[in-house]
């Protein structure tokens, strides 16, 4: 990699920085993730997967644009499809943490900032910064 192409080894984060769960560090911090997970299902998924919580199945997805074929955990891509986008998912009273993780998986975790996730949560987006960034809460993190 050339000089010019390295990446910064510290980058500040602001409230326009993309966040987005990282998948991969549940994998490896979280001993319960899908556990975990299956909390956010809605009550008919939740009932289907809790028999089957420790499962790692994979399912084909295509890409209804492209046509591409990609293998999606089935928990992941049930949460992301069906359970974060019924009404009341992200709920208005909830502890903040929740909420900024409901929201992205109701956006099936496409990277937002903390002034969209403000916009959206109406709450303050330094506020949600420090609270994303303060630790690795389930996996926040900026890209």
């Amino acid at each position: 990699m050339a000089e010019a192409e390295k990446k910064p080894a510290y980058m500040k984060v602001t409230v326009d920085t993309p966040l987005f769960i990282d998948f991969e560090y549940w994998k490896t911090k979280e001993q319960n993730w899908r556990t975990l997970l299956t909390g956010y299902l809605c009550e008919e998924h939740y009932t289907q997967f809790k028999e089957t919580v420790d499962s790692s199945d994979l399912i084909d997805v295509v890409d209804p644009e492209t046509g591409e074929v990609e293998q999606k955990d089935v928990l992941i891509d049930c949460l992301f499809s069906h359970c974060a986008r019924q009404n009341g998912f992200i709920q208005e009273n909830g502890p903040l943490t929740d909420s900024i993780f409901r929201v992205l998986l109701s956006r099936g975790n496409q990277p937002l900032s903390s002034a969209e996730l403000g916009d959206i949560l109406n709450k303050n987006a330094n506020t949600i910064l420090k609270t994303v960034t303060s630790r690795n809460y389930r996996g926040i993190r900026a890209i």
